[in-house]
């Protein structure tokens, strides 16, 4: 387990301040679990499956999936209807809502 939330933080470009900021805990107990001298509480390891957007089971090594709930399905299309009827303004202000939430985007 420690070695994918490092492994994912990384992916995530996310420092473990701020994984600690998003997932409300603190940056020495990230430290501990990634060193594998701590082990996070279940509460822990759900807010760091929605701060990473991988199932729980993923997160444990108890899957190699990373969400089941989405294999097989093209997130594009299945998006792709509600999305085309948004105009340019709604467009940018989800454009802006799912950045805040993940600056990945």
């Amino acid at each position: 387990m420690k070695t994918r939330i490092k492994e994912l933080r990384q992916e995530k470009k996310y420092t473990q301040e701020l994984l600690a900021l998003k997932t409300d805990t603190n940056q020495t107990f990230l430290s501990r679990i990634e060193c594998g001298l701590a082990v996070p509480d279940a509460d822990l390891v759900v807010r760091l499956s929605a701060a990473f957007h991988v199932s729980s089971d993923y997160l444990l090594c108890l899957s190699d999936q990373r969400n089941p709930a989405d294999s097989g399905k093209n997130k594009k299309t299945e998006y792709a209807p509600w999305l085309q009827r948004l105009n340019p303004t709604q467009r940018a202000h989800l454009r802006n809502f799912l950045e805040s939430m993940d600056g990945s985007i």
